[in-house]
């Protein structure tokens, strides 16, 4: 078994060395934080509900993806990423779809010089930023076409989104523009099944994921409770 840490991986005293397993410890956490505001865009994005395509999802489901349409979403992120950067507060924004919310990081980033050439890749320093962001598993674990196969079960809010925006999560998360990835309250069989396919198949690298999962949200003032996940790969 190897533990993940910041910068390395090692090998877990008196465990199996060729078990295949990454123990990962990851922060549990949620909205009550002293230091920092974190703001889920589901609560604000219920108020933009568009019923007439919440109904036409019930016999198209692709329907649903505009439900909480991509629009209202990026209208309220800009919004409150203005809102932070003018009143020099710190911010944290759970549940982001789409490529243009991390376009707008990327560029307040870029300016922050937190760009290392060396890498071609952002290395932020989450606790000098007043914005950062997450996304939830579930908007990287399906994308658009799975409406037809999943209906009501992958009926989220805010919505899976098309191809294009999902591979661009993945992206941002690898560029390290993206501070944390969401996991639901407890860390299911499923979302580690699903992680453990991103790794084997190199989507994401272990010490990136394990950056998502703990690293960077402790930088970024986050507090939570830290539990073991193990993933095969």
């Amino acid at each position: 078994m190897k533990k993940i840490w910041k910068n390395s991986i090692t090998n877990i005293q008196d465990s199996d060395m060729l078990d295949n397993i990454f123990m990962f410890d990851v922060l549990n956490w949620g909205q009550n934080n002293q230091d920092i505001e974190v703001i889920f865009l589901s609560n604000l994005l219920k108020e933009k509900e568009n019923i007439e395509m919440l109904e036409k999802a019930q016999t198209k489901p692709a329907s649903y993806s505009n439900v909480y349409s991509p629009q209202d979403e990026l209208e309220i992120f800009q919004s409150i990423f203005d809102e932070a950067i003018s009143q020099n507060k710190k911010i944290h924004i759970v549940w982001i779809t789409l490529k243009e919310e991390i376009e707008i990081l990327e560029k307040y980033y870029l300016e922050l010089w937190f760009f290392n050439q060396d890498i071609n890749c952002f290395d932020v320093d989450f606790s000098k930023v007043l914005v950062s962001a997450s996304v939830k598993i579930e908007n990287i674990m399906w994308r658009w076409s799975d409406y037809k196969r999943m209906w009501k079960e992958i009926f989220f809010n805010p919505p899976v989104r098309e191809s294009w925006q999902v591979k661009a999560m993945f992206k941002w998360i690898n560029r390290g523009a993206t501070a944390g990835l969401y996991l639901w309250n407890n860390i299911s069989k499923e979302a580690q099944g699903f992680l453990s396919e991103q790794i084997l198949e190199e989507n994401i690298l272990p010490i990136t994921l394990w950056k998502v999962l703990k690293y960077n949200l402790d930088a970024a003032w986050i507090e939570g409770e830290e539990v073991e996940m193990r993933v095969k790969y």
